[in-house]
């Protein structure tokens, strides 16, 4: 006769007789307990089970965009909710290094010289992360000449070293701008000619200060695609136009939904960035400069990774240079066929 199953209960379901035993103290099992310790592991646990959920959601979005039969009007809706879950949960860990500078820096070094090699650097998932949103290999900076991947043991280094060869959000969300220009830009003499004349009605206002009517020139690397091709912009030519379309026409229903979806992707790049530098910040007030626990130079190395090539959609944020006020729309409206 086979046994009843077991009962669930709250903490069964959670596992909190494992979750809640997990945090030992360094400190602790050198006989010289220091409670701030305490909160320092809840905290950076705190952190990966966030980042899990990050990731998990990051996947969800992935496997939506790559599917066969994508449709925008049927799965940018969940693809924006998943967008905006990630960015709030961003929030909420940023908010988390307010909790740690709590600890004042002098208790920090009472526990500090147990962590031994222990290092933020070690954390596979926020590099799993990276790599999903789409930071590419070669912008990474190294550590003591060694990147990521040295200091993870071989099954992390496995898994690592899949993420960057697995297709990225940014990878996903270049194909899907490329084929909003395919769907409305049929013909692309005509789209040029609508934009030559908006920008035309634009320069020639004389109520637009001199600066703004003087942008004109600037114009030419986005209209002409051999000197498109020749700069260093990662999106595409036709990726680029794609999402430059959808932020110009943003108030037409057909891209209201596209919109919001790249303002999300957009945001979820901004706060990553305020991640490393409120991590940064927090690093600089705990340490100074000393190094970090990994053998990191710390302080010197976060900043380091603090800078716009480490922002993966740094482009769209770029594009805001190069659009055009709504009153100079002419009349005609995508799609450009």
């Amino acid at each position: 006769m086979s046994e009843p199953p077991s009962k669930v209960t709250y903490e069964t379901y959670l596992g909190l007789d494992r979750l809640l035993q997990c945090q030992s103290l360094a400190s602790e099992k050198a006989g010289e307990r220091v409670d701030e310790e305490h909160l320092f592991i809840i905290v950076h646990q705190a952190f990966e089970l966030w980042f899990k959920q990050i990731l998990d959601d990051l996947r969800a979005v992935l496997k939506t965009f790559q599917l066969e039969e994508f449709d925008e009007s049927k799965h940018l809706a969940g693809i924006a909710a998943k967008l905006g879950r990630i960015t709030l949960i961003q929030k909420l860990i940023i908010g988390h290094f307010e909790i740690i500078e709590t600890m004042p820096p002098a208790i920090f070094l009472n526990f500090r010289k147990h962590l031994r090699s222990g290092s933020g650097f070690e954390s596979l998932q926020f590099r799993l992360i990276e790599n999903t949103i789409g930071l590419q290999r070669g912008t990474r900076k190294t550590m003591n000449n060694s990147d990521y991947k040295g200091i993870l043991n071989a099954d992390q280094r496995k898994i690592a070293e899949q993420s960057e060869e697995d297709p990225s959000l940014f990878d996903v969300v270049a194909k899907w701008l490329e084929s909003v220009f395919a769907k409305y830009v049929g013909d692309e003499e005509k789209y040029f000619e609508v934009l030559q004349t908006m920008l035309d009605r634009w320069s020639k206002d004389e109520s637009i200060d001199e600066h703004h009517r003087g942008k004109k020139d600037s114009y030419t690397v986005i209209f002409k695609k051999a000197e498109y091709d020749s700069s260093d912009k990662r999106l595409s030519y036709r990726a680029f136009h794609g999402a430059f379309l959808i932020f110009l026409y943003q108030e037409e229903p057909q891209f209201q939904q596209a919109n919001r979806t790249l303002k999300l992707i957009m945001d979820v790049d901004a706060q990553l960035s305020k991640w490393r530098h409120t991590h940064v910040l927090m690093v600089h007030r705990m340490l100074g400069k000393k190094m970090g626990t990994g053998g990191s130079s710390g302080y010197d190395y976060l900043m380091s990774t603090n800078v716009d090539d480490y922002r993966v959609f740094i482009e769209l944020f770029h594009m805001a240079a190069f659009l055009i006020p709504y009153e100079y729309k002419p009349s005609e409206k995508p799609p450009f066929k």
